[in-house]
Order: structure tokens, then sequence, then C-alpha cells
């Protein structure tokens, strides 16, 4: 029988309180090579832009047991599964061990929702906002991006791909091989066969082999209307050959700037052979990672519900990257450089008369401020907000010549919103050498979906609205 675990975000597992089948040194080792065969595929579900090339979906700690970090999602290996939950699903910042309220179909539906507003998620550049009605686990929704994914890539174009075949024909064609000529035919009185190697376009290639035998892999796994793009993606493959695919033979299909597309295409079907997709109901065999960074849902989902809020009263960049934290570059008296250390706010909006909004999402815990007395407030501020993520808005608005910097944290389950909120004053000098002050709101946004979504919905769209008051 499967062992289920749901735990929290950065949360260590002690080995013993692993599966069974986990706890070996051995069975980890696998474990921490299947996870990076997944991390080196993840941009087919979305690019954090992370630059580490080890995983960083768990952390192999002392002693062999695991601890979770910010990714969430279900990790399922050898038929035992782990089940990784937002920190944000708490009630309460100190109630760690209480995990007996998580709900994997509550996480689904949030996980819905957030990525219906992510821009920064491979996701945006097809409308699945209907196909994901219905979904209940992550490989339903994997599959839906996939079938998606790869009907339009189809729309458009069909892959060919030039092929060098060899063989013996009536007429020379491409390169002659002599020595075969004289020493095989010639001499076996074969003078009307010529063995050529020549390059053809064909769409029986590597790649349409990868995808024909990854759809007929899937199509018993997913829902009816997925089965039905399925069939006609395989009515369309009909001429290519059925062959057994692997992982490794991903890796030989090469695809120029012409067939970008299909390159998520091919990271998606790397990963669906890599994971075990034989039903959702886990069996000994199983094994498959579909794990999400909260940071960067938590970014895309309130940069998406800023721009739905804003609408035409104003621009909402994400991810603004047009302006550099050092103008120049001088040595000896001689300017060597322009610009360099490029700033990236994770939301700018320009509101015209009201002015310019640097905002940045931290995906970190914060106590509640209202309920407290002054000093109370003061210590959280002083104690919970980075030092660093402090000077990074400041810097941002005073590059940007604007006093209203904003850090925006996500509340906990239930949450009422929060009606006034601390302002951090900072003085600085502007390029002239006037002093001028920044204004930086700390803002609590409601994050967790309930049953009731647009209860949820309206109270974060009320806090919105309230900053751009």
């Amino acid at each position: 029988m499967a062992t289920i675990i749901n735990q929290f975000e950065e949360k260590v597992i002690k080995n013993n309180s692993l599966p069974v089948e986990w706890q070996s040194e051995s069975a980890l080792n696998e474990l921490e090579e299947f996870l990076q065969e997944n991390w080196n595929q993840r941009k087919a579900l979305y690019n954090d832009e992370e630059l580490y090339t080890k995983q960083q979906f768990l952390e192999f700690v002392s002693k062999r047991g695991i601890k979770t970090k910010n990714y969430v999602g279900t990790v399922v290996f050898k038929g035992q599964q782990l089940n990784i939950y937002p920190k944000m699903f708490r009630e309460v910042k100190d109630d760690d061990d209480d995990t007996s309220k998580l709900d994997l179909n509550h996480l689904m539906g949030n996980l819905i929702q957030w990525l219906e507003y992510c821009s920064k998620f491979e996701f945006p550049y097809i409308n699945i906002k209907s196909e994901l009605k219905g979904v209940d686990n992550l490989k339903e929704l994997f599959i839906t991006v996939f079938v998606k994914n790869l009907t339009q890539c189809f729309e458009r174009s069909g892959y060919f791909q030039y092929e060098e075949k060899t063989e013996d024909l009536s007429l020379i064609k491409g390169r002659f091989d002599v020595k075969d000529y004289y020493t095989r035919k010639y001499a076996n009185g074969v003078l009307d066969k010529f063995q050529c190697t020549y390059s053809s376009f064909e769409f029986d290639n590597l790649l349409n082999r990868i995808i024909k035998y990854t759809c007929k892999k899937i199509i018993t796994d997913t829902r009816p209307s997925n089965q039905k793009a399925i069939r006609s993606i395989l009515t369309r493959l009909s001429d290519v050959e059925d062959v057994r695919c692997t992982p490794k033979d991903c890796d030989k299909v090469k695809l120029g700037k012409m067939h970008a597309n299909y390159r998520i295409i091919l990271s998606m079907c790397k990963m669906f052979l890599l994971n075990s997709t034989s039903t959702y109901t886990v069996d000994n065999a199983e094994s498959f990672c579909f794990l999400f960074p909260t940071e960067l849902l938590f970014e895309g989902f309130i940069g998406g519900f800023i721009q739905d809020v804003i609408g035409g009263q104003g621009k909402v960049k994400l991810q603004a990257s047009e302006m550099d934290l050092i103008d120049s570059i001088v040595i000896d008296g001689k300017e060597i450089s322009t610009g360099g250390f490029n700033m990236k706010h994770d939301i700018l909006c320009d509101l015209g008369d009201k002015g310019i909004f640097v905002l940045d999402t931290k995906y970190k815990e914060i106590q509640r401020f209202e309920g407290h007395d002054e000093h109370e407030i003061s210590r959280i501020v002083n104690d919970e907000v980075s030092q660093s993520d402090l000077y990074q808005v400041i810097t941002y608005a005073s590059k940007r010549n604007t006093d209203k910097a904003y850090l925006l944290y996500p509340t906990y389950r239930f949450e009422d919103i929060e009606t006034k909120t601390p302002i951090m004053k900072s003085k600085v000098k502007d390029k002239d050498g006037l002093e001028k002050e920044i204004n930086v709101h700390v803002v609590r946004l409601p994050f967790v979906f309930e049953e009731d979504i647009d209860k949820v919905k309206s109270n974060l769209k009320q806090v919105i609205e309230g900053i751009f008051a």
C-alpha cells in the first residue's frame, strides 16, 4: 500500500519518517538522481531563471533525511508519495506540525487559480484557461498543457527534418558508393543497382516518433476531451513509424530556430518519458515529479491580478528591466562602459498623474500587524522585514524618481484583510543633491483560495485598489 506524506515547505523530514522504500542510502541516491533529471527539464513547465545546475526541489540533509524547499506539488517515487504544500496554507505562523487539514484537491484548485494570472510561466503563450476546468490532479494539468501546445504546433505546421538515407537505387542519387558497386554489385552481376546515400525531407523522423510514442503512453491516463485531441494528433502521425522511445532519445533531437516552438514539446515529452504516468492512484513502480516554485507563483499571480485591476488606467510591467543600477563605468577620467547591473522590478506601475509605483513581491512569512500595539508592530517590521529587501526596493524607487515603494507579502489561510499597514520612511538624496523621502509600504495580500473563490478575489482587489487610491 502506498505511503502518502503531506508536508509544508521548508520542513525537515527525518529518515525514519520517510516511506520505508526511501530510507536506504541507495534509494535516496536514486531519488536524488530522479529529481535531477526532472530539474533539467523543468523549463517545460516554467522558466525560473535559476542558474543552479543541481536540483533545488529537495535538500538531502545529514543522516539522509530530506528538507522540503520553496517548491509545491507532488513527488511520487517507487510508488510512495510526498505532497508539498505552501507554508501559507497554515492558519498561523507557528502551526508547523498540523498537516491534518491539507488536501491535494485544495492545492490543485489554488494552482489553477494562480496559473491563470501568471505571466512568467510558459502557460500564457497558449490560452488554456477554459481547458483547466475539471482538472483535478497535477498529471492531468500537465497533460492538458502538453496537448494544447502540441495541437497548436501542428496547426501551424508539421515537423519535417532532413534525414540521411542509404539504399540501393536504379538511378544514382546523392553520394554513390563506388567501392560497394565494384566489390559487391559488379562482382555478382548486379549492374543496375547503385548504393547511394542522400538526404530526404522526412515527416517520419525521430521527433515525431517520440511524440507518437508519448501520446500513446498518456492517452489512457487523461480525460475524454484530451483523449479526443490526442487521437486527432495520432491520426496526423499515422505515417510515422511506431517505435519505443526513451528519455535519452530526446537528447538526440536538434532543433533549429525555425522550429523553436517544438522545444517545449520535446522537453515535455522527455518529462513524460522520465515520469511513469500509468494512473493517478500510484502503484509500486510509479514515479513522477510535478513541482512548482512558490516564489514564482506568488509573483506571477499578484502581477497578473494587478494588471487586471489596473486595466486601462495605467501601464503595468512585470520584470521591468530597461534601467541599469549603474549609469556608467569611469577610470582615470575616461568612460569605459555605459550601464551595468540591470535592475528587474517585480512589478512596475505607471498611473500617470498618480505617479510611478515600485512593487516587490516577497514570498515570506510576516506576522499580522493589526491587533498589536505600536511596540510590537515596530518589532515585527525590524525583525521580519529583510534588510536586503528594503535596500533593494528603496534603490529601485530612488532610480525611478518615485516615493512610492511597496513590499508585498502573502497572508495565511482564513485571514481577514488588514485595513492599516505600516509605512517605513527613508530620506535619500536625489541626483541634484536634494533630500527626498521614500515611503516603503508593507502590505500583506490574500493568496490562498478557499471554496468561496470570488470572496478571495474581492478581498485581494480591495487591498490592491487601496495601494493605488
